[in-house]
């Protein structure tokens, strides 16, 4: 069994789904990796290679023969028929624009997508990034409220991605040092993967954190959720239900709320629990303005829809941690059988060409 780790198409994605110390696991387990060269995954050729790896030309999965492909992010969009099994994101299988052409593109060379996020087991997922979404998400929003408290510039100019976390963690320390206000924080989601993240990073800042979850939101007033300076989302609906903000609250006489971070980031979606915004913000300009809440001061949002790729090594780690667990029970494992199961599914709605 042969994986090929290519070079991803999106040139700001700095992650990948398996790092060297565990290509090195894979390679012990009897697995062949090559690795496709990278000027700008965050882990060199040179380590892929001292782990054992063979390292080759980037592109090379467009010519290869009996390998799965793996990756993270989607696929450029030629060529027009994929005969390999393919392991990434695709994010295709809720009906998202051009998911039938993409799908086609599988049907048509024989191929089969192995998708990662329907890689579970009794319905929970093996590997996912939540934990650093999370993280990442609630230590932007954090610092860009401590910077407007302390009169100074921070992310709203732009982004890129960060060596590794310290350099977040510098910052948050120094932002919450300077600042003599007393400031609050809920986290919505707070019991699941990203939830904990954001609220690891909330108390770097020196935020005082409402961990609220399934019971606190079931009958949630809305006063004590707008009562905190900043709200943090991190639970992504699938169905009617949870309320949190609408465009009426903003200028209510009650609401102190000056930051949001939808770590969910779902504006397109008939179930979005903050309709305050109708599209994910980019990197170049992170947040965007609401207007003033009730008590006149600004409330902004942010809502970056890939928010691990801004810290590629520890999203990396983690998720690769993770993944390689099931990489070793590849092709046969429960996981793999419910992501095919998820990927046939598509086909037979999709129909044959």
């Amino acid at each position: 069994m042969k994986f090929l780790l290519r070079d991803e198409a999106r040139a700001t994605e700095r992650r990948t789904p398996v790092t060297p110390e565990d290509a090195a696991t894979l390679l012990a387990a009897g697995f062949d990796i090559a690795v496709e060269s990278s000027a700008k995954r965050i882990f060199t050729d040179a380590e892929y290679a001292a782990a054992g790896c063979e390292v080759i030309p980037a592109g090379s999965w467009l010519t290869a023969t009996d390998v799965t492909v793996l990756g993270l992010k989607e696929l450029p969009a030629e060529p027009d028929s994929l005969p390999l099994p393919f392991i990434h994101f695709a994010h295709l299988y809720k009906d998202q624009t051009g998911w039938q052409d993409e799908i086609a593109r599988f049907t048509k060379g024989g191929g089969v997508l192995y998708d990662l996020e329907y890689l579970t087991v009794n319905g929970r997922r093996t590997a996912a990034f939540g934990y650093w979404a999370g993280w990442m998400g609630a230590a932007l929003a954090a610092w860009r409220l401590l910077a407007r408290w302390n009169g100074e510039a921070g992310p709203e100019g732009g982004v890129s991605s960060f060596e590794n976390r310290s350099e977040v963690e510098t910052i948050l320390k120094s932002q919450a040092a300077k600042c003599i206000k007393p400031r609050s924080a809920v986290v919505i989601g707070a019991k699941g993967r990203s939830g904990t993240g954001a609220t690891e990073a909330l108390k770097l800042a020196g935020f005082e954190v409402s961990k609220w979850d399934i019971d606190e939101t079931r009958d949630m007033k809305m006063a004590d959720l707008v009562a905190h300076d900043l709200l943090v989302n991190c639970v992504l609906m699938t169905g009617p239900g949870m309320m949190l903000l609408r465009p009426e609250d903003i200028s209510n006489p009650l609401n102190f709320l000056q930051m949001i971070a939808d770590v969910s980031c779902d504006p397109f979606s008939d179930f979005n629990p903050l309709p305050v915004y109708d599209a994910p913000t980019p990197w170049e300009a992170p947040f965007v303005s609401l207007g003033k809440n009730g008590i006149r001061e600004e409330l902004e949002l942010t809502a970056i829809d890939n928010l691990p790729s801004l810290l590629p090594r520890e999203a990396s780690e983690d998720f690769s941690a993770q993944l390689v667990k099931s990489l070793l029970t590849y092709p046969d494992g429960p996981e793999w059988q419910a992501a095919r199961a998820a990927f046939d599914d598509a086909v037979r709605r999709k129909g044959q060409p």
